[in-house]
């Protein structure tokens, strides 16, 4: 029998090196022009709901099982804040999952910020949008529509943030990320979840399942100062990740080796 090739990627930085398939399309700036609050639109509203509800769910659920052997674990902890919105934190390791994933851990739409790359392809941004892609604002007039945004969204709405921010296909450890991406859920008084991909083998496949381990909810400790609340939160998350990832991520199946600096 054939051994399999193995799945070797070099690396230089664990923060700023990006290994998504969409890193060379060109960029666009997302300006005080874009619009934030297309939900307030009936007829987009419709056109969103059919594509959300009547094509994407239902396929990508059968993508996820049936091509990646997906489950999720401890998703009960969602049920707690089931009536409010709260965040969601998660690993960065897969491109096609890590967009479909946001949408199995609740029956409601939710949302993710994406980098502006996410909807700078033609043809696909007001798809990516519709399906409640949030993009970062570039300009000082975008960043404060993007924040009334999210505001509003955050009281009813589950938001899903990578802030690992670049792709690393199948990587099975925790980047490191800075905890200001935990600020958020303090600005906005908003609980949040850690939710870890980890990758195990499968008995007949060299390809691995993939399983998310949900952990919470975190909440913002308001006795503190907003940066010691965002620290504090943040080491809870990140703690979180870690351990999953470090006893439920098991299968190799792409080996990621840092490049010697000479």
């Amino acid at each position: 029998m054939k051994e399999k090739e193995e799945r070797v990627i070099y690396y230089e930085d664990e923060i700023n090196d990006d290994f998504a398939v969409t890193k060379n399309h060109k960029r666009r700036v997302i300006d005080g022009k874009f619009n934030y609050n297309r939900e307030n639109n009936f007829f987009w509203r419709l056109w969103s709901f059919f594509i959300h509800y009547l094509i994407v769910k239902p396929v990508s659920h059968l993508i996820m099982l049936f091509g990646y052997h997906y489950k999720i674990k401890n998703k009960k902890v969602l049920k707690v804040c089931k009536k409010r919105g709260y965040f969601v934190f998660s690993n960065h390791t897969n491109y096609m999952p890590d967009a479909f994933i946001p949408n199995h851990l609740a029956y409601k739409k939710t949302y993710i910020i994406v980098e502006p790359t996410a909807v700078s392809i033609n043809g696909v941004a007001n798809l990516v949008i519709a399906l409640g892609g949030i993009p970062l604002g570039d300009t000082m007039d975008a960043k404060k529509n993007f924040m009334r945004s999210l505001k509003e969204l955050s009281k009813k709405s589950i938001i899903t943030i990578y802030p690992e921010a670049h792709i690393w296909p199948y990587y099975t450890k925790i980047r490191p990320f800075p905890s200001t991406s935990l600020r958020y859920p303090v600005m906005f008084d908003t609980p949040c979840y850690a939710v870890t991909n980890c990758y195990q083998k499968r008995k007949h496949s060299s390809k691995p399942k993939m399983v998310s381990y949900v952990d919470g909810p975190f909440y913002p400790d308001k006795s503190l100062a907003p940066k010691e609340a965002q620290a504090k939160l943040y080491n809870e998350v990140i703690t979180a990740m870690r351990e999953r990832a470090e006893k439920y991520s098991t299968y190799e199946y792409v080996k990621y080796i840092k490049k010697s600096v000479e």
